[in-house]
């Protein structure tokens, strides 16, 4: 099966490769150029006439591939900045890269002719001894991170589960993960940055040195400015984790289905409002006739088991499936949830998917209604050949939530009120590099995103930028993602990019 989805990816890319545009510029030495502009300042770049040029554009949603004119592979700050100082120049916009991740490609700019910064050279990390603050560069993977603080300080910092996703998109619009209800998000754990600014300053941004761009970097980080280094607090190994999971299969086609999974998650409703405890945290993860309540409780197993009680005994008893149960230590439990990768992560990553996805950020409940309108979606649509999909809702808030218990105005971060986050991610059922990516499937997942929405017209739903939607409008998208800290960015936006450099389609400013 390896070797199979070896030869398929290899596929993929060559169609890519002899897809690529190649009027995007020269490597003439002439400084009249973009690229001759960058050759004379000496910045490390990959043109669109290299070898390495498609493999370094290949994006990971190979549903949208972009072409930048140019990419920059930096090793310092300052080949950064000079080829901002170029893209000046040349009136061109520039796009930065971590780990590629973006669900809309704009890591190449979410657009043909962008100069993309690939930061993945930026790899350093280390945690100071004594306030251990971890400094980690933005090249870094989550899983680069997870394990190499671990291995240095014993500590961790809140993060997702997915060890190839890059940190810097990652901990700058959000980042979520199975300890954020007791840390808080990786977004709200950043202490410092080095970042070079839309002018080509290169700049250290704190809540004391900057406050203004401080808050604007934490939630809308990608439109303000390239992030080098990040400064994190870290936090003690949790003593022990229990890693939990329910799952039901159920017959879509039985008429007391839809009942019996609108039960279910209104008993995880009720309970997580006011009952869940901060070390507690679990999504649902649903197919088509499949329901899947799993999660993590940071403590000893005699604990999880007081704890949990309330809610199984509030779950419908009929065909209640019998659990799976197991404790583990705090960065084996890393691997588990990163199911059984690797944590450190190779430098030349080759993960892709072909796939579209919405994103729900439900502040409130949701109503009998809104329930049992998406279930009776699901359950009557199914799956639609070439398509798959899947929907994570995951646990954000509740009482005793950090994540919500943060001071909204703290940052631009905008889904702080969010109660349960819902991921609806739609991809090609197979690897086979001809099938592509259907056009009815997008309209096909806004409808699924509908079924849940609409029968609630009276909740102000958002939507969180990490699952980034590039179906959606500027405006749209500035709504959903940061609510009323939208006018804010856009003042600051006009004071530190007045020239909208740093772009991508939903880019602050854009609207």
């Amino acid at each position: 099966m390896a070797k199979l989805k070896s030869i398929l990816t290899l596929l993929a890319f060559a169609h890519l490769a002899v897809s690529i545009p190649r009027d995007y510029g020269t490597t003439t030495a002439s400084n009249r150029t973009l690229i001759g502009c960058l050759d004379a300042a000496n910045v490390p770049l990959i043109s669109a006439s290299d070898a390495d040029y498609a493999p370094a554009v290949m994006p990971f949603n190979l549903r949208l591939p972009f072409f930048p004119v140019a990419v920059v592979v930096p090793t310092t700050a300052e080949h950064i900045s000079s080829a901002i100082k170029c893209a000046n120049t040349f009136k061109t916009k520039v796009a930065a890269r971590s780990g590629g991740h973006s669900y809309a490609a704009y890591g190449l700019g979410g657009a043909d002719g962008s100069l993309m910064i690939d930061m993945k050279m930026f790899r350093h990390l280390s945690v100071d001894p004594d306030t251990y603050v971890a400094t980690v560069g933005a090249g870094l993977r989550l899983g680069d991170v997870a394990s190499g603080i671990y291995r240095l300080a014993k500590r961790g910092l809140p993060h997702g589960t997915c060890p190839g996703v890059g940190i810097s998109g990652h901990a700058l619009h959000g980042g979520f993960g199975f300890t954020s209800r007791m840390w808080g998000t990786t977004l709200d754990n950043i202490v410092e940055m080095e970042v070079v600014l839309a002018n080509g300053d290169i700049v250290t941004v704190s809540k004391r040195t900057d406050p203004d761009l401080f808050w604007a970097l934490r939630g809308a980080g990608s439109s303000f400015g390239i992030v080098t280094t990040f400064k994190f607090t870290t936090y003690p190994e949790p003593n022990s984790g229990v890693r939990f999971s329910w799952s039901w299969t159920l017959d879509d086609s039985a008429s007391d289905t839809v009942e019996k999974k609108v039960k279910i998650f209104q008993a995880l409703q009720d309970f997580s409002e006011e009952s869940a405890p901060d070390t507690l945290v679990f999504g649902v993860f649903m197919m088509a006739g499949f329901l899947d309540l799993s999660g993590v409780y940071w403590g000893s197993r005699a604990e999880f088991d007081r704890v949990i009680a309330p809610l199984v005994a509030s779950l419908p008893q009929d065909g209640l499936p019998t659990p799976q149960i197991a404790d583990y230590t705090y960065i084996d439990l890393l691997v588990v949830l990163a199911n059984g990768e690797q944590l450190p992560q190779p430098e030349n990553y080759t993960k892709h998917d072909t796939f579209f996805t919405k994103s729900i950020v439900a502040p409130t409940k949701l109503t009998s209604e809104s329930l049992t309108s998406f279930f009776t979606f699901i359950s009557e649509k199914g799956v639609r050949p070439p398509l798959s999909w899947f929907v994570i809702a995951d646990l954000y808030g509740g009482r005793n939530s950090k994540i919500s218990s943060q001071d909204p105005a703290d940052s631009s971060y905008g889904i702080r009120d969010s109660f349960f986050t819902f991921q609806l991610y739609s991809n090609l059922d197979g690897a086979d590099p001809s099938v592509t990516y259907p056009p009815w499937g997008i309209e096909y997942m806004n409808e699924m995103s509908r079924s849940i929405t609409e029968p609630q017209p009276e909740t102000k739903f958002g939507a969180y930028v990490n699952y980034v939607d590039p179906s959606l409008s500027p405006k749209e998208a500035h709504e959903l993602y940061y609510g009323p800290n939208y006018q804010r960015l856009k003042e600051l936006k006009r004071r530190y990019d007045p020239e909208l450099l740093l772009w991508n389609p939903q880019a602050i400013g854009t609207s």
